[in-house]
């Protein structure tokens, strides 16, 4: 007997290589189920996404290509999070970052950096994954952004009209995460102030 093909895909990876890229989103995608060690574990996750700055990462209707890193929301030392925002801002957080009057993370939107895209291949599927990044080298400068700058949080600043822009994709997962639940059924107040640098006690840097 015939077997069903496998689904076929249009998506196509931004290639390999080193590249100027811009901020244009951050998405909160409250608290997800995940595994670490072979243990099932929740945590809260974000998502950034870049817009690529180059003419080698265009899309067939010539728009430039993007690509997207999941982060756990945790300014923890050893948080990967952490990590890569101070090697893009090319400094280290102090305390005057965190808090009510701290670092906001809406500044990233249309701040440019310099990053490395590298290719994994998983069950036949190749993804892209940044490998690097940092700060935009001095005298380097990129195209304007294509997509619009976007931010949005469960908090009481959400906004509905945006996340129906979002793909199913993310919008099933935002779905599924209690904070979304919270938020539209009304069942909790909304957290304050999640939007700014968390110092989180997670000790995963994930």
């Amino acid at each position: 007997m015939p077997r069903l093909p496998a689904p076929s895909s249009n998506f196509t990876p931004p290639p390999a290589g080193t590249y100027a890229a811009v901020c244009y989103r951050i998405l909160d995608l409250g608290t997800q189920q995940s595994s670490y060690m072979g243990k099932p574990r929740t945590a809260h996750k974000i998502l950034v996404s870049w817009e690529i700055k180059d003419e080698e990462a265009v899309m067939e209707d010539g728009r430039p290509m993007s690509i997207h890193q999941n982060y756990t929301w945790s300014m923890n030392e050893k948080a990967n999070l952490r990590k890569d925002l101070e090697s893009w801002r090319g400094k280290a957080f102090t305390e005057a970052d965190f808090g009510e009057n701290g670092f906001e993370l809406s500044d990233l939107l249309g701040v440019p950096c310099f990053m490395g895209v590298v290719h994994k291949d998983v069950d036949g599927t190749t993804y892209a994954n940044i490998s690097a990044i940092s700060k935009l080298p001095k005298g380097m400068t990129v195209a304007p952004l294509v997509n619009k700058k976007q931010i949005i949080w469960l908090d009481e600043t959400f906004d509905l009209a945006a996340f129906e822009e979002l793909s199913d994709g993310l919008k099933n997962k935002i779905k599924a995460s209690p904070e979304y639940q919270e938020i539209v059924e009304g069942k909790a107040p909304p957290p304050e102030g999640r939007a700014r640098a968390s110092a989180l006690d997670d000790e995963i840097p994930f």
